[in-house]
């Protein structure tokens, strides 16, 4: 027994930890270097994040925030919110409506990221967001619009193609800021869509905006509806002139001769007329009298 503990030991330290000490030793994996805010996930109590002071989202539904509360009580929350840090705190870049949904639903963490967002990007990745979510009020969407051509001096070309729009889409949302305050409130709160407002914006003035949409709202009407209310009324066809029985001509040019003044014959159904003379004047009228009378020369 000690014999083999002896040759067991004789084999040195190889044989009993299996490694080669000829071969060199393996290189060692560096260090994983230390991530900071921007490249790691943060969680974040909701209630302690800023929010984001250009947050081009003015209303929020507050049944679709609950139904999202209720799917992130269910399921957590799918993707993190973007933040920056302003100081010792973090302030909202995008991602409010899951914020305020994971509030409701008392949440103590979200998952957040953390991003070097300058003052100029935050109104554009708020708006673009948004945009891709489809979460604007049309006029939401045309003020966000507004802004953006305000403070980055862009032409409408160039700001449908920041935000991946058409430019006729641009224009047309712009154009909802010049209803009158009232009537965008309707388009917020949806009893006006879009389609019904640009129809409104085909009239003349803001009174017949205003009676229109009162229409629209009290009767229901549908887009197309609303397009046709809004329409300019079609000119009215002349009618055509039939042309004259050239006997009734002839005898109006006969009469006319006659007494010096316009004559009109009209015809009727049934061989029933009517003779019309103009006369301009009493002294003028005298002078027919007379003629009629066969005195002419009187």
């Amino acid at each position: 027994m000690a014999e083999l503990k002896k040759k067991g030991l004789g084999k040195g330290l190889g044989a009993l930890i299996s490694v080669d000490l000829d071969r060199p030793p393996p290189a060692m994996k560096p260090a994983e270097p230390l991530l900071g805010d921007e490249d790691r996930i943060l969680h974040l109590d909701p209630h302690a994040i800023h929010p984001n002071p250009k947050q081009p989202r003015k209303a929020f539904n507050e049944d679709a925030l609950q139904e999202l509360a209720e799917s992130i009580r269910r399921d957590g929350v799918q993707g993190p919110v973007i933040v920056r840090k302003t100081g010792d705190a973090y302030e909202l870049v995008t991602g409010e409506r899951r914020v305020r949904a994971a509030i409701m639903a008392d949440l103590t963490t979200i998952p957040a990221l953390c991003r070097d967002v300058p003052d100029s990007d935050l109104l554009k990745l708020g708006l673009i967001e948004n945009i891709q979510r489809e979460d604007l009020n049309p006029i939401e969407l045309a003020q966000a619009y507004q802004a953006l051509i305000n403070e980055y001096r862009y032409t409408q070309e160039q700001l449908a193609d920041e935000v991946g729009k058409k430019r006729v889409t641009v224009t047309n949302t712009l154009r909802l800021l010049n209803l009158p305050a009232d009537l965008q409130s309707f388009v917020i709160d949806g009893s006006l869509t879009m389609g019904h407002a640009r129809a409104l914006l085909a009239l003349p003035s803001q009174d017949a905006q205003r009676a229109a949409a009162r229409k629209i709202i009290t009767q229901g009407l549908s887009v197309r509806q609303a397009e046709k209310l809004a329409a300019p009324p079609e000119p009215k066809r002349k009618k055509s002139v039939a042309a004259k029985d050239p006997n009734v001509a002839r005898i109006e040019d006969e009469l006319r001769g006659v007494l010096g003044s316009k004559v009109t014959v009209r015809t009727m159904r049934g061989h029933r007329g009517r003779i019309e003379i103009e006369y301009y004047s009493l002294d003028d009228l005298d002078r027919l009298l007379n003629a009629m009378r066969g005195k002419q020369g009187a």
